[in-house]
């Protein structure tokens, strides 16, 4: 995102017209610089700048207060006046009491300063809001930092004065909230899967936990690996809740929903700048899957974990947002082969309408009366490649359209388009 320079430099008159002028020899600059009632020239980081050093100096105590767990020493980082203070104990006392009893969850604090008026030249008092950036780490599930910002408000008194923290107000809302906001949790942990839940669900989780288990692990076996990454995070939801979590959406009927965390740099972000990290090899995103309470009496409740993780696993592509029927087609057709042997009457009377809506949107997907049979027909594309090309060529298939800004870049990467991929689907199915 391009960021505008909002920066004001504040001349006098005669300062203007000083830099207006051309020509005059040294001894004329001389005698300006010598004189007391000269122009007022600001220097390029002169005056009380709000420098590197400074929101270094900050969020070195935040996060030494972070490391204790301590939530008044936390607040005790924070201007005493600020109005927020309450609001601030009572969301970090709740998340360090979770954090704790997890164990697996690893944060720190990033501090920036935007480019805009956080210098005054003259060296007096600098106040300004500014971004205050939360990261955090699942153990196993995060290739890299997962981001939260809150507005935030900062002050610099003077040159040699410290940078201060007057206000965090609330978390920005694309970020907001998390699990561990919303209730007092506690998890389960196997091979393949972090199964987090309410006090009031542990018999729900222990009673369902191998088979979220063997959900994950098949996610994993027909999934290429994300680097760093060797679980999956499930968390055990309720309708107030559901859909509604950091990186939700209205799921409507949906048993499930994979919420999607994109990785972006801690440090741009709290500067106001929302740039995605591009460190090499590392996934581009992660995610988290929330396990609705109707999930639990499906009778293909394994599936459904499984088809919730391949949708976590796939954003370690996603670039930008990649067709319908790609995304729901990849995690559909993992669920295996069986339903599309079963459901291929369905499919075939279905396909002519599916083609009508491949290449619209979510809407047009999801809010059909055939919304089942677009799942499955968009399953059918990925089985006709495999039947076609192998397995490999599904990967390739996915990843060019989850990691390409377009679905026409992905159709050069792929040297195939859409309209081909459709029309060999209908004659693979017979439609």
């Amino acid at each position: 995102m391009a960021h505008l320079d909002r920066r004001t430099l504040l001349l006098g008159s005669a300062g203007l017209v000083l830099a207006g002028c051309g020509g005059g020899g040294s001894e004329k600059k001389a005698a300006v610089r010598a004189t007391s009632k000269g122009p007022n020239i600001v220097k390029p980081r002169t005056g009380n700048l709000v420098s590197q050093a400074d929101t270094a100096a900050l969020r070195d105590r935040l996060n030494a207060a972070f490391a204790t767990r301590d939530v008044e020493q936390l607040v005790g980082v924070i201007e005493p006046g600020d109005f927020a203070l309450d609001d601030v104990r009572a969301r970090w006392t709740r998340r360090y009491d979770n954090f704790d009893r997890l164990g697996f969850i690893e944060g720190e604090w990033y501090v920036g300063a935007p480019a805009g008026r956080t210098r005054n030249g003259a060296g007096g008092q600098v106040e300004y809001d500014g971004d205050l950036v939360f990261a955090h780490t699942v153990a196993g599930c995060d290739a890299q930092q997962v981001v939260e910002s809150y507005r935030a408000t900062f002050r610099k008194t003077s040159e040699d004065a410290p940078l201060e923290l007057l206000h965090i107000g609330d978390a920005d809302s694309s970020f907001d909230p998390s699990i561990w906001d919303v209730a007092e949790i506690d998890a389960i942990e196997t091979d393949h899967a972090r199964i987090v839940f309410r006090g009031k669900d542990a018999s729900r989780a222990k009673a369902f936990a191998s088979r979220i288990e063997a959900g994950a692990a098949k996610a994993f076996d027909i999934m290429p690996r994300p680097q760093g990454v060797d679980k999956v995070f499930y968390a055990l939801t309720w309708p107030q809740v559901d859909g509604r979590l950091y990186g939700g959406v209205a799921v409507g009927e949906a048993d499930a929903h994979a919420y999607y965390h994109p990785f972006l740099d801690p440090s741009e972000l709290a500067t106001g700048q929302r740039v995605p990290t591009d460190t090499a090899g590392l996934p581009k995103a992660t995610g988290r899957v929330g396990l609705h309470e109707g999930t639990f009496s499906r009778s293909d409740f394994v599936d459904v974990a499984c088809h919730e993780a391949v949708h976590v696993l796939a954003n370690q592509w996603f670039v930008n947002s990649p067709p319908i029927w790609a995304v729901e087609g990849l995690a559909q057709w993992s669920e295996g082969r069986r339903y599309l042997t079963a459901a291929r009457g369905r499919m075939q009377a279905a396909f002519p309408q599916f083609e009508k809506v491949v290449f619209q949107g979510y809407d047009e997907f999801h809010q059909s009366s055939l919304e089942t049979e677009f799942y499955l027909c968009s399953a059918a594309m990925y089985a006709c490649i495999e039947d076609d090309d192998g397995l490999d060529a599904v990967m390739r298939t996915a990843q060019a359209f989850y990691g390409s800004t377009s679905p026409e870049k992905a159709e050069e990467k792929l040297g195939r388009t859409q309209k081909q991929l459709v029309a060999d689907t209908r004659k693979w199915l017979g439609a």
